[in-house]
């Protein structure tokens, strides 16, 4: 007979064609979570590999929810964070990977902490080396930082490693602009207040947003160091057909449809402009340097600098019109 406590966490997993990486997430979860009381939603965004049935047989004590097409991360985490009943809802990523102690200790760090909206937590690579998982909110200028590879020179600067905190330990929680989708835990009351996943956001900027608007909302972003998650990466958009799954010119294409939905939502016309100007200029830049002084793969990094460019301003011609997409949340 079903439980009539409330869960603690409710944990939403979306699934595109990633049938073993979400049996593994799913089995970490039944290991791992027993310590709360949790509910688990799988929401599969039309898999063709599978991954339904494998968890309808095989976790049958998991909600399955089943979509007719692929709606990407907003879209697809949305009908879980509706089906949610717990008092926190946590986004997992299908490639990440809990372990011992992690619920309970986000859990009991936000049950102290009423004002945290929103919490992630330390994204590490298989090999245990540290993610970006704590982040500033992006603008011209740390975009200008990263692409010119300023920030990755210089990770130990205030100013050029404010892009991803590199210039900090990463041992001590801290308010942050945002963190990384891949472990997102919600507070309930946050949802309710501000709502769902914009669905504007196909892929890529989605959590950047959430953020900002819980932000705005006067609710506290916080990187919680004391809890660590491995994350793989880039899973379901490595098994998706087409051009999208070399992260080409498909997957360049969504990431600048959705930063240019990003500015424009937030920022206005010039906000949108100034960010497209600086990637814009920037490759032209390349472009150049590469014709008049040809370096190592010069036609390659010409062509990819050129496809760039081209993007940008197809996406800005797009971008300039009146949107179908409402700019507020989708509260459902």
């Amino acid at each position: 007979m079903p439980s009539l406590q409330i869960p603690d966490i409710s944990i939403i997993i979306v699934s595109f064609n990633t049938r073993e990486l979400t049996r593994r997430c799913l089995a970490c979860v039944e290991i791992h979570a027993q310590a709360v009381h949790c509910e688990v939603i799988v929401v599969d965004n039309a898999s063709t590999d599978g991954s339904a049935e494998m968890v309808r047989q095989e976790f049958p004590e998991v909600i399955l929810i089943c979509q007719p097409i692929n709606k990407g991360f907003s879209g697809g985490n949305n009908p879980g964070m509706k089906r949610a009943t717990g008092r926190y809802i946590l986004l997992l990523n299908s490639d990440a990977f809990i372990t011992q102690g992690v619920l309970p200790r986000c859990l009991a760090y936000m049950e102290k902490r009423p004002r945290v909206g929103i919490l992630g937590c330390r994204l590490t690579n298989p090999d245990g080396s540290l993610q970006p998982s704590a982040r500033s909110l992006p603008g011209p200028i740390t975009k200008l930082f990263h692409i010119s590879g300023l920030a990755a020179r210089f990770p130990t600067s205030r100013i050029f490693g404010k892009v991803d905190y590199t210039w900090w330990d990463h041992r001590t929680p801290r308010k942050v602009g945002w963190v990384v989708g891949a472990f997102f835990l919600i507070r309930r009351r946050t949802m309710e207040e501000i709502g769902l996943l914009d669905e504007g956001y196909f892929l890529y900027f989605e959590e950047i947003d959430y953020c900002l608007t819980a932000q705005k909302a006067y609710w506290d972003v916080l990187f919680y160091p004391h809890a660590s998650v491995v994350h793989l990466g880039g899973q379901s958009t490595l098994k998706t057909p087409g051009r999208i799954s070399s992260h080409g010119r498909q997957s360049l294409a969504i990431r600048i449809t959705s930063e240019f939905y990003y500015y424009r939502k937030w920022y206005g016309p010039l906000g949108l402009f100034s960010v497209a100007a600086v990637e814009y200029l920037w490759n032209a830049l390349i472009r150049l340097k590469q014709t008049l002084k040809p370096g190592p793969h010069a036609q390659k990094k010409k062509a990819d600098a050129t496809a760039v460019m081209e993007l940008i301003i197809q996406k800005w011609r797009y971008s300039s019109k009146p949107s179908p997409t409402t700019i507020k949340n989708n509260s459902g």
